[in-house]
């Protein structure tokens, strides 16, 4: 059986272990054993062997943690990483193989020994598209799942596989809730705007005076998925995923001056660009960045500032040389 679901609390307390690509941790202690398992997948007639030299064993009641990824997530923005759990909650010892991959590609593996109210917790800390598969060979179970970026938010996120009393997997997406303010999710339609304001200045009306704009087009004819960054004095303001559709646009206005760093990045292609914005941007020009996504995934930015004074008294413009 498999049923999924969406829970949210007041809180959950999560830990990840120390840093590195995949780095390794327990809440008391895991030996390891030896193994060797053949077995038919839920799906039907194929067979799939599995043959690991190593079973993790996590003991009653514990829980084993994993890293996975540079910790990227700590470093820049405003979302979490997010956690990946299989558990075991029944009373009876089974044995399990969790693989985490991206892009087609393996990122994490490990075949565990789960005994009574245990489990492994893998923390993804990097941005991206992941799919996550619990098998376990005995019960002749398997159950896969997708974590999409927008599943990486201000909130502690995490999804549970477990295994049930009847003898299938259950999944389910747990999440603290609270406000993400400037963690923004959202689709770029094709030939459509998707539009955010960062600060609380109003715009002023058919001008982009005292203001910034940034401009993210997808003129190709792929859909790609971008980051958007935004920090002021190097604390971060505004943290948008967006998927842009072919001739998709994202418009990012500033309304408030100050010194701004902009990073606009490709998710699949892991371009990035980033442009300085400074408050004399905001001094009564008309200042914007203007971004590309070509149909190779490569990103480029420029910012550009009409050079003009202004007479704030008399609310005129003049050209200065």
């Amino acid at each position: 059986m498999k049923r999924r679901t969406f829970l949210a609390s007041a809180g959950i307390g999560l830990t990840t272990a120390a840093a590195g690509c995949t780095s390794q941790g327990t809440s008391s202690g895991a030996s390891e054993t030896n193994s060797e398992t053949t077995t038919t997948t839920s799906e039907g007639s194929q067979t799939e062997t599995t043959r690991t030299s190593e079973w993790t064993l996590v003991g009653a009641g514990d829980t084993a943690e994993r890293t996975i990824g540079t910790e990227s997530l700590e470093e820049r923005g405003l979302r979490t990483p997010h956690h990946v759990t299989f558990g075991n909650p029944t009373e009876e010892p089974h044995q399990g193989n969790i693989t985490v991959s991206k892009a087609g590609e393996t990122v994490f593996e490990e075949s565990v020994e789960l005994e009574a109210n245990a489990s492994i917790v893998a923390s993804l800390t990097d941005l991206d598209t992941y799919t996550a598969r619990v098998a376990v060979p005995e019960l002749n179970a398997a159950e896969e799942i997708t974590i999409a970026p927008s599943q990486f938010s201000c909130n502690v996120t995490r999804t549970t596989v477990s295994i049930q009393d009847d003898d299938t997997l259950d999944s389910m997406g747990i999440s603290t809730r609270m406000a993400c303010p400037g963690v923004v999710t959202e689709t770029a339609s094709a030939d459509g705007l998707a539009s955010h304001t960062v600060g609380d200045n109003p715009i002023p009306a058919d001008t982009g005076n005292f203001s910034h704009s940034l401009r993210l087009r997808n003129p190709s004819d792929k859909t790609w998925t971008t980051r958007i960054l935004v920090e002021e004095e190097s604390v971060a303001q505004f943290d948008g995923i967006y998927t842009v559709e072919p001739e998709g646009t994202v418009l990012i206005t500033l309304s408030e001056s100050g010194t701004y760093s902009l990073s606009m990045s490709v998710l699949e292609t892991e371009a990035m660009e980033t442009e300085q914005v400074l408050p004399e941007n905001f001094d009564c020009n008309e200042s914007s960045t203007r971004a590309e996504i070509n149909a190779a995934g490569e990103l480029t930015a420029n910012t550009v500032s009409t050079l003009m004074a202004c007479d704030i008294e008399t609310n005129s413009t003049n050209e200065s040389s």
